[in-house]
């Protein structure tokens, strides 16, 4: 038996917390996004709300 040398190559998607709440957020409607920004600015006192 020869000795021989494999070497191999593979891809893996990896889904970073912050890519994960973007595709949440994303899907929301627009209601739910809505609430989602309100309780995002109760939580965050750094975050401040702009009206158009």
């Amino acid at each position: 038996m020869k000795p021989s040398l494999q070497t191999r190559q593979s891809q893996q998607l990896l889904l970073t917390p912050q890519l994960q709440q973007a595709i949440r957020l994303l899907q929301l409607s627009t209601a739910d996004l809505e609430q989602e920004i309100e309780r995002a600015v109760e939580q965050n006192p750094f975050l401040e709300r702009v009206e158009p």
